[in-house]
This record gives structure tokens, C-alpha cells and sequence, in this order.
């Protein structure tokens, strides 16, 4: 059913992450092109992951395996930045960086919602 409340936070998840592969490819990001094809292949898996409610195990699992890689991507790309401009505060260019944090917080709260969902199903199983 597409009509749950964590697949609006998976859609707002990829939103985010759809205009960050955006700006990593068209607005000259200062990063390399191997971070613009992480989150675009990231943003492809929430898109997809949108389509698996089905199996709320597995939509989990995706979840969590996305929520480590942009926790990876998050940090070298603060570091990789950071490196290169050597300044240590964000100038108004940079505040795109923290998209896949705003990604994370999203999933984190689809997440949620989708083991209340499996723990609602399992608990009419047992009614039966």
C-alpha cells in the first residue's frame, strides 16, 4: 500500500537525495564524481525501496544499508571538503553537504514506521 505514512518519508528521503545527485552533477559540487554516482545509485535504492512494501523485512534491511552508506558519504564528504578548501566552517556553498543528514532523518522515521507496521502484523497473526 502506497499510501502509508513511511512512504512519505521515503518519498521526502529521495527527494533530498534526488536534489543532491542534482547539485553533485549540474551545479559543479566541489567533490569528485564518485560521491555525485553514490548518491545517485543511493537515491535510485530509496526509489526502488519506495515499491517494497510488500516485504517490510526486507524494506528494513535496504533502509539500514542505506542509512551506513550516507553516514559514509556524510563524513568524507565533510572531510573531503574540508580538506580541500582548508577552512573548517561551512560557507553558503557547502551547506548542501548536509542533505544526506536530512536523508538519514527521514529514513530513520520511515524506519519506524515500518516496524510498527510489521509488529501490527504480527499481532493480528496471532489474534487468528
Amino acid at each position: 500500500m502506497l499510501q502509508r505514512i513511511q512512504t512519505v518519508y521515503l518519498f521526502l528521503g529521495f527527494l533530498v537525495m534526488f536534489f543532491y545527485t542534482y547539485s553533485a552533477y549540474y551545479e559543479q559540487f566541489p567533490l569528485t564524481p564518485m560521491f555525485g554516482i553514490t548518491a545517485g545509485i543511493l537515491t535510485l535504492m530509496i526509489f526502488i525501496n519506495i515499491f517494497l512494501y510488500k516485504n517490510r523485512k526486507w524494506q528494513i534491511k535496504i533502509n539500514n544499508l542505506i542509512i551506513f552508506v550516507l553516514i559514509v558519504l556524510l563524513g568524507l564528504s565533510v572531510y573531503h571538503t574540508g580538506l580541500l578548501s582548508g577552512e573548517k566552517s561551512f560557507s553558503k556553498k557547502d551547506i548542501e553537504l548536509l542533505l544526506p543528514a536530512v536523508s538519514i532523518v527521514f529514513l530513520l522515521i520511515a524506519n519506524k514506521y515500518i516496524k510498527r507496521d510489521e509488529k501490527l502484523v504480527k499481532s493480528v497473526d496471532r489474534i487468528r
